[in-house]
């Protein structure tokens, strides 16, 4: 056995290695990281390194950053604290799962929200699926985001439970997510947030037709003055409006929309109110961006999961000019799909024991679903059924599925860390969140985006040169 001496001299000489690497690395981030960054992320098919060459040099860009969450999640695993956004492999890898990415038949491009296996903590990578490479990155900073709230609207962000929710690209290079209680706007070559809204955010964000604001998931806190029982124990949603430099414009309850409407029966007249802490729950707000026979440009399809509805909301009008409930189930993701379809998101389940907050499959072997209800002929179809089966598509509590300008479909089994890209008649790239070999990371939310989609935020992301992140 090492005597006290020698063990404190082997951990002088540890400390001093790790130092003297540290040093080295930081001189490499600071005059040799500049050129290779720029190098490295202009991403026009002409780089000078590789795939990998590229990871392993935005990393070292940003060694400070990756060196402080190193020692917090040394820390953190020191106190016996379980990593919240993993998840065991074991348990929720299935034999139908495949790793096809990237893939060089794909123009686009995946805005990608997730844990990252060497940041050990959320990150947002545009990745182009093409060939994989990193076009820009953005790191949500929970220090940074708490120095930004008061305390008296939302709760202080923990970093380990952090998650940047649906991440809507602007065309500056700029990211707006929401951490499901506020709102953050950041840029991609600074951890510090343009601005931070206290106020509480949750699930999709999305560009209002002006350009100039965005409509967010909130909740209401005046819904009902008349009724002092319901304002305390109802948890009523909202749709809340606002603009691109974090100011709050409108916040519209959703549960007086549906009185207004009178609907309220939908909401207030069904068994959800034996669980009031959460009876509509809103998690999808679509801007319609073009006029049709069944809606005009700026109305919004929304959907509110624990009534399985789905609606049309005009808020030039305040009127539900078209709403379903089911055949869809705890639903996610109502999209617009041309100027008379709709998708949706079924996640195909139903609430389980209460006291065990679960939600179940009617049938064991049952999969989520993709629905298409068409205006025209009032019906509802699977056009994906066989495709979704084949990869066994389970996502219970979550879920994103975009069908695609050119007929396919775009997929995040939230629940499990996967996306996938799938064709009209075949998948044609699968991804998964791996962290290490025992563990598969969250996802939050990611888009994908077309290659005219991603133009503009491209343009500006290869002109701002971001330097290593302070």
């Amino acid at each position: 056995m090492a005597s006290p001496s020698q063990l404190r001299a082997h951990g002088i000489g540890f400390w001093l290695w790790l130092t003297c690497a540290s040093l080295l690395l930081i001189f490499f981030s600071f005059f040799l990281g500049a050129w290779a960054v720029r190098h490295a992320t202009i991403g026009d098919g002409n780089s000078r390194f590789s795939e990998q060459q590229v990871e392993i040099i935005l990393y070292i860009a940003d060694f400070p950053w990756y060196a402080r969450n190193a020692i917090e999640e040394l820390w953190s695993q020191r106190k016996g604290e379980a990593a919240p956004q993993l998840m065991e492999r074991k348990v929720v890898e299935r034999p139908e799962w495949q790793r096809h990415f990237p893939a060089p038949e794909d123009s686009g491009y995946l805005l990608f929200s997730g844990i990252d296996p060497i940041a050990g903590k959320t990150v947002i990578k545009l990745i182009r699926v093409a060939d994989g490479t990193i076009m820009g990155r953005w790191f949500p900073d929970a220090d940074r985001i708490n120095d930004h709230i008061t305390g008296n609207n939302a709760p202080k962000v923990n970093w380990r439970h952090l998650r940047a929710q649906h991440p809507l690209l602007l065309d500056d290079g700029d990211i707006i997510y929401n951490t499901s209680f506020l709102l953050v706007r950041q840029k991609p070559c600074d951890t510090r947030p343009v601005w931070v809204l206290d106020e509480t955010m949750h699930h999709s964000n999305e560009m209002d037709v002006s350009g100039k604001a965005f409509w967010v998931g909130a909740v209401a806190r005046d819904s009902f003055p008349e009724n002092s029982w319901l304002r305390d124990k109802i948890r009523d949603d909202a749709l809340a409006l606002v603009s691109l430099d974090g100011k709050l414009l409108e916040k519209r309850s959703i549960l007086k929309i549906l009185k207004d409407n009178g609907l309220e029966a939908i909401a207030l007249g069904t068994s959800g109110l034996q669980t009031p802490t959460d009876p509509i729950h809103v998690n999808q707000i679509r801007v319609a961006r073009i006029d049709s026979r069944y809606w005009k440009r700026g109305d919004l399809l929304v959907s509110a999961r624990n009534i399985s509805t789905v609606f049309l909301y005009r808020p030039s009008t305040n009127k539900i000019i078209w709403y379903r409930i089911g055949p869809w189930l705890n639903q996610h993701s109502a999209n617009f799909i041309d100027d008379h379809r709709i998708s949706v998101f079924n996640n195909n389940v139903v609430s389980g024991p209460e006291e065990e907050g679960q939600k179940l499959f009617l049938n064991p072997q049952e999969t989520s679903q993709v629905q298409v209800y068409d205006f025209d002929t009032d019906k509802v179809s699977r056009p994906f059924q066989k495709l979704l089966a084949s990869v066994r598509l389970r996502s219970v509590t979550e879920g994103r599925a975009r069908v695609l300008p050119d007929g396919g479909l775009y997929i995040e089994e939230t629940n499990y860390g996967r996306h996938l890209r799938f064709t009209k008649d075949k998948l044609l790239w699968s991804r998964v969140n791996d962290y290490d070999e025992e563990h598969v990371g969250m996802v939050s939310w990611s888009r994908y985006l077309t290659a005219d989609e991603a133009r503009i935020p491209l343009q500006a992301l290869v002109s701002l040169q971001c330097k290593p992140q302070q």
